[in-house]
């Protein structure tokens, strides 16, 4: 299981203050932008206002000028003769007056009879009567210094009047006095001011007098806006889900019931906070993507810190493990080696012992006892030279399940009575590349470690099959790469493994188990059988829910399997020499011993100098030789060279008790046709020896 690395922490530190960081920004920019929102809006009114100032003092002053022309002529007229001279001086002085304001369009003065006594308009005057005109009524039942105001007249030449009434020197109503405003002189004037808005001169009825542009609608201003002006000034937002949302700014004109009313659509005075917004947006997003860029890379950044943090772990334990192992398979190596030569000479004795009794005497059980015990204490050496990595084995095709059936089957008398086996289908799964016996000893440690973890009883199943693997997979120990792959899995329903121990449990020497009740080295062998056959192991198992192991191995095509023939029962010796070296006196008297036994002279040496000595004073005297390759002042291959050198054709067997890869090579070079292990046994000696006569 990988442990969590420790900037976890600060990934999910830089992982918070990344995104604060993206979301302070995105609000600060979101506050700035509603700010300048209402900064928009608020310079915008006041640009307004300034303008609706401007236009409603002007229009004062302009409707001021005409009040006071109106009121001149309304008293000249008042007090003028009916003499046709003192009418045409009133008429040149109406027209004087007209010329000097060029908002004027044309005046006229009409009688108490509605017709028409004075006019600047060109053409005839006009004999039409108007008493029953609007204007007429209203100023003629007005009160004194009233101010009419018209609605606009007019299509191509549009206009509205402003009016007082005529009143004699009595005081009684004598006419009319109109001054005819042009809707033309205001348009101009209002575009001279007006920037992006609309602008509109309005009675306070909501009468539309003048409007620019002259695209604007003419519809009437409700009645209800203008009443709801406090003061002078009234601003409005048209809402935004308006067809058209504008902001409205209006504006009494002082002294007279008009009002100046300027409009802007919302487009308009938002244009430029969308402008600046949309760089603000850009800019502000663009350092968020960066920001998560940055974020992402900085994550990164940080896992890849934590693979290589993790790697480095991973590597420092596999050198760990590797000096483990080293140190472990160095001891093995050196205790298989002193070992072997003690199990040798009581293997050997046995033997010898064993063809000088009778077969049926009490003591023949004996030593067939003592020879069993053996073959344990050799398979125990097998197990421990497991853990020399360095050790040689020599691998070839065979199928399992013969093996698996081997092992149940001597596994099977041991069992409690609470397990229940379940042994494998019959049939072949295929063949895969290995060593029987190391085989065997994989099934028999899962099976023992299966059987120890039910104490109180269970299930223990054992399956055989080939799988197939369609993408890589890391296992547990080792990994697997797409192919066809043969699959041997030990289940039980025992206690199971927590989290902790599956990361142990292959270590030497790791027990779960009290003191006395295990050494720990079973897994561990299992770990360097496997990896040496190729293969790889997976672990599944839960507190309380048992543990399956299952051991991968590549299948080999059946061309690459062969059956190993049977040896074949060589006959005994016919008097030929044996040359015997061996540090071991005992060992070398032993050998000596066996070797009579099969029909051959035996000459043995302890010393390797001497060995040499000796076949170099009589090289034809011997007929083979027999030497141990682990000797203290010259190896069994060392030895071996040096005889060739004296004699090519002789052959010559090496015994070791520990095989190491470079083993099988140093032989071959040195010219030896065979190599036995220890401890050495009479019958496979025989063998060899009947082989090399035979060459």
């Amino acid at each position: 299981m990988i442990r969590d690395s420790d900037s976890r922490p600060l990934q999910r530190w830089v992982t918070g203050a990344g995104v604060l960081l993206i979301v302070l920004m995105i609000g600060a920019d979101s506050y700035e932008a509603w700010q300048d929102y209402d900064t928009a809006i608020r310079r915008s009114e006041d640009t307004q206002l300034a303008i609706a100032r401007a236009t409603g003092e002007q229009t004062a002053r302009m409707v001021q000028e005409i009040d006071v022309m109106l009121a001149n002529q309304a008293q000249r007229w008042g007090a003028a003769d009916v003499t046709a001279a003192a009418r045409e001086a009133a008429r040149e002085r109406l027209q004087a007056d007209v010329t000097r304001f060029p908002f004027v369009h044309s005046m006229e003065i009409i009688g108490r009879d509605g017709r028409m006594l004075a006019t600047t308009a060109p053409g005839p005057d006009d004999d039409a009567d108007y008493s029953d005109r609007h204007f007429f009524a209203v100023l003629e039942h007005s009160t004194p210094g009233t101010l009419y105001i018209g609605k606009p007249v007019g299509q191509d030449y549009r206009t509205f009047a402003l009016g007082r009434a005529i009143r004699d020197r009595y005081g009684a109503f004598a006419g009319v006095v109109l001054a005819r405003v042009a809707f033309e002189y205001l348009t101009g004037f209002y575009a001279t001011i007006s920037v992006d808005s609309s602008i509109r001169l309005v009675r306070e009825d909501g009468v539309v007098l003048a409007r620019y542009p002259t695209l604007v609608s003419d519809e009437e201003v409700s009645s209800s806006l203008i009443a709801g002006i406090r003061g002078r000034e009234l601003v409005r937002h048209d809402p935004q889900s308006a067809a058209k949302p504008q902001l409205r700014v209006l504006r009494r004109v002082q002294g007279y019931p008009l009002v100046v009313e300027l409009a802007q659509p919302m487009s308009s005075v938002l244009s430029s906070w969308r402008h600046d917004e949309v760089s603000s947006g850009a800019r502000t997003l663009t350092l968020a993507g960066l920001a998560v860029v940055l974020l992402v890379v900085l994550r990164r950044v940080l896992r890849r810190r934590d693979r290589l943090e993790e790697e480095r772990r991973r590597l420092e334990r596999g050198l760990r493990d590797s000096q483990k192992a080293e140190a472990v398979g160095f001891l093995a190596a050196s205790m298989a080696h002193d070992f072997n030569n003690v199990l040798g000479a009581i293997v050997g004795y046995a033997e010898v012992a064993r063809t000088q009794v009778d077969p049926g005497a009490r003591v023949t059980r004996t030593i067939d006892g003592l020879l069993a015990a053996s073959e344990r204490a050799r398979q125990l050496v097998r197990r421990v030279l497991t853990f020399d990595l360095h050790r040689s084995v020599v691998h070839g095709a065979l199928e399992i399940e013969p093996i698996v059936n081997e092992a149940l089957a001597l596994i099977q008398p041991r069992l409690p009575a609470s397990i229940i086996l379940r042994p494998p289908a019959p049939g072949s799964a295929g063949q895969i590349n290995g060593d029987a016996t190391e085989v065997h000893q994989v099934v028999m440690n899962l099976c023992t470690n299966a059987i120890r973890a039910m104490p109180a009883g269970g299930q223990l199943e054992v399956r055989v099959e080939a799988v197939e693997v369609e993408t890589a997979r890391e296992l547990t120990l080792g990994a697997m790469r797409p192919g066809r792959w043969l699959r041997l899995s030990i289940i039980d329903t025992g206690i199971g493994l927590s989290r902790e121990q599956l990361q142990s449990i292959f270590d030497p020497f790791y027990t779960s188990r009290a003191s006395g009740e295990g050494s720990g080295i079973g897994l561990t062998v299992v770990r360097n059988i496997v990896s040496s056959m190729q293969g790889a192991i997976e672990v599944e198992s839960w507190p309380g829910s048992g543990t399956t192991m299952s051991v991968y191995w590549p299948l080999v095509e059946p061309a690459r399997a062969g059956a190993h023939a049977a040896p074949t029962t060589q006959p005994v010796g016919a008097g030929q020499a044996i040359l015997i070296v061996d540090d071991e006196p005992e060992l070398v008297r032993l050998a000596e011993e066996i070797v009579a036994s099969l029909g051959y002279e035996a000459i043995g040496f302890s010393d390797a100098t001497a060995a040499i000595e000796s076949f170099r004073r009589a090289p034809t005297r011997f007929d083979a030789v027999l030497t141990d390759e682990r000797m203290p002042l010259l190896h069994g291959t060392a030895l071996a060279q040096m005889i060739h050198e004296l004699r090519a054709d002789i052959p010559i067997l090496l015994v070791t008790g520990h095989r190491e890869r470079q083993t099988a090579a140093r032989a071959l070079r040195a010219g030896i046709i065979e190599i036995l292990d220890k401890p050495l046994r009479a019958g496979d000696l025989r063998e060899a020896l009947g082989r090399a006569f035979a060459l």
